[in-house]
């Protein structure tokens, strides 16, 4: 089964190295990770797929590091922003996934881009970290709201990517723990194994996009 963790923090953006947080992967039922700030590399078959996070929404900042991934080995996130933003974003190509919708203002998140998400082949990540560190109010926000990204994955069908944001190898879910989790905003373990396959298919573009300048 292919399985990736979408989005880990290795050192020095967090505090594991990622040799480490390879090994806890491995065991924890995982053939490859996405680490945010480190080189690809291939150990045995085990992937290190390289990551590029775009924090601020910035469209130059997007395609500078569209532009610099030019080769489509690494995969490119950004984080979300207001709808116009991301309807921007989606039509960079080279950009793979956009994450933290659940942080932006719910009109950020409509039918409309879902239907250009899913013409375009970007994904969605769903960022399994707050369900389980937030509390509360925050917690039920970002489960309601992770479910209403979910009704309009069902309805349009563009790509899931889950992950566990992990800065340490205390962070890391297991495959088991992440179809539970998934399963708190209505993503049924089908759809899971699917989500967790994402990455892979991500790498090998298909249907129309084009650049902003």
């Amino acid at each position: 089964m292919i399985a990736t963790d979408a989005t880990v923090f290795p050192s020095p953006l967090g505090n594991t190295s990622v040799r480490r947080m390879v090994l806890e992967t491995r065991e924890l039922g995982f053939d490859s990770i996405v680490a945010i700030g480190q080189p690809g590399w291939q150990t045995g078959d085990f992937s290190v797929i390289g990551g590029t996070l775009i924090r601020e929404p910035q469209m130059k900042a997007v395609i500078n590091a569209a532009r610099t991934n030019s080769s489509g080995k690494g995969l490119l996130v950004v984080n979300a922003g207001n709808n116009t933003f991301n309807r921007a974003i989606i039509q960079v190509k080279g950009v793979h996934v956009i994450r933290h919708f659940h942080k932006t203002e719910k009109n950020s998140f409509d039918h409309i881009i879902a239907r250009m998400l899913a013409e375009n082949h970007v994904a969605v990540d769903i960022d399994l970290r707050p369900l389980v560190l937030s509390r509360g109010v925050w917690r039920q926000k970002t489960i309601q709201r992770y479910k209403d990204i979910v009704r309009l994955y069902e309805r349009f069908g563009f790509p899931l990517t889950l992950s566990s944001n992990a800065r340490s190898v205390l962070e890391l879910k297991s495959v088991r723990e992440m179809v539970g989790l998934a399963s708190l905003v209505g993503i049924e373990e089908p759809d899971v194994r699917v989500a967790l396959a994402t990455i892979q298919t991500l790498l090998s573009p298909v249907g129309p996009v084009q650049v902003v300048t």
